[in-house]
């Protein structure tokens, strides 16, 4: 496996972040859930490429350069976490570690044809050095082809180190054995209308309604519904805890290597953020918490009625490659926030709900280009989640597609 270059850091081995301000950091220590990869037996080669901080939903920085899709180079694989979407989608390696804060697991996911699961808040461990990320908005897991791998990394993982914060209890059945489990019929929700505002491509809402007549298909029972947010607490709520976050690590990472806080080591965007997190004051900081208790309560509500929810993972298709410059725009914090976001308008809730999240790989474009479709779930119910993904896998299997970049067709040519 790879590790992104975020989050998950191995000791003595560089920890940068996509970023020049964290050129040649190292921590002396493993990160838990690196520890429970080691002890699985997972072999860590490298890491993989982020956005600065993981603050953009194409993967490009002006410290690492720019990651491209292995289903068309000219199209980004999306971000943050896009190096590992880019490896694991070239046959590079099987599974690779990823990140979620707004939506970095599954908008890679979506874009480059693969399984991508944002686990329950604090169901994998995110210590020693932490106690919460981004007070619970953000997770860790894996990007994988199958979703036996994805459910076998989370048996390996899966639950609190000795003194967590709080976390999420595992389940007492393995995820790999929930696989195997005969579905029951699901009450599923289906929603076409994102929380923030935005545009969703034709493509994606056809292959998301194609989605949930699978579902029925299957024996499940699909109606549309939703529930409702107020749209500008919900970006407030994510500009705010984010902008606090990015201030907070800045500052850090200035006293750990001695480097100036500028435009000679930071991006445009992360200064932008960096400085609306230094003048947000303690009151707004709360009112986004509070608003997260909102964003919470209503998501399980929501989950009292429905097993599952069906919506698209992102609301465009794979954009360009080269088309988000966070160095080279002058963006307000706000704008660059709001655009994120519009780009998966389905993700941010349950971020900030806590609850879990998983995209599967079952539309593909008229020129052939995956779209993820995302199956949503109350807080530790990952179970049904890898349940009914294991039904569409074998319904509808995606496994032999393959993009043209991939290590596969390149040992057939020099075969």
């Amino acid at each position: 496996m790879l590790l992104k270059d975020l989050g998950a850091y191995e000791a003595n081995k560089n920890a940068e972040m996509g970023s020049r301000l964290a050129c040649g950091v190292k921590f002396d220590h493993d990160t838990e859930l690196v520890a429970r990869y080691k002890k699985a037996g997972l072999n860590i080669l490298g890491r993989t490429t982020t956005p600065e901080f993981g603050g953009s939903t194409v993967t490009e920085s002006l410290a690492c350069g720019i990651t491209r899709n292995p289903w068309n180079l000219d199209l980004s694989p999306g971000g943050s976490s896009g190096g590992s979407a880019a490896a694991v989608a070239a046959g590079i390696v099987p599974i690779a570690h990823a990140t979620d804060l707004a939506g970095s697991i599954r908008i890679p996911s979506g874009f480059s044809g693969l399984v991508g699961l944002k686990p329950s808040r604090n169901l994998n461990p995110v210590g020693p050095g932490a106690g919460q990320f981004f007070l619970g908005l953000a997770t860790e897991h894996v990007l994988t082809r199958t979703v036996r791998d994805s459910a076998a990394v989370l048996d390996a993982t899966a639950g609190p180190a000795p003194g967590e914060f709080y976390h999420t209890p595992k389940g007492k059945a393995s995820y790999r054995s929930a696989m195997l489990a005969k579905p029951a019929m699901l009450k599923i929700a289906l929603n076409l209308q994102p929380w923030i505002s935005a545009n969703v491509d034709a493509e994606v809402l056809e292959a998301t309604l194609q989605a949930a007549h699978l579902c029925q298909s299957l024996g499940h029972h699909v109606d549309s519904d939703r529930f409702t947010l107020d749209e500008q607490r919900l970006l407030s709520c994510m500009e705010t805890i984010w902008a606090c976050y990015t201030a907070y690590g800045i500052n850090n990472l200035a006293a750990l290597t001695g480097r100036e806080i500028s435009a000679s080591t930071l991006e445009k965007s992360s200064l932008s953020g960096f400085y609306d997190g230094m003048a947000y004051s303690s009151q707004h900081l709360i009112t986004a918490v509070d608003y997260s208790n909102t964003v919470s309560r209503t998501v399980g509500a929501f989950f009292e009625n429905y097993d599952v929810m069906i919506t698209p993972t992102n609301a465009i298709q794979a954009p360009l490659a080269e088309k988000k410059n966070s160095h080279s725009q002058d963006v307000t914090w706000h704008n660059w926030v709001k655009e994120a976001c519009e780009v998966a308008p389905f993700g941010q809730v349950f971020n900030i709900s806590g609850a879990p999240a998983m995209t599967l790989p079952l539309g593909w474009t008229r020129s052939g280009m995956p779209i993820g479709i995302t199956f949503s779930t109350k807080i530790g119910n990952e179970a049904t989640l890898f349940t009914l993904a294991a039904q569409l896998e074998l319904a509808q299997p995606w496994k032999n597609r393959r993009p043209d970049n991939h290590v596969y067709n390149l040992s057939q040519a020099i075969a």
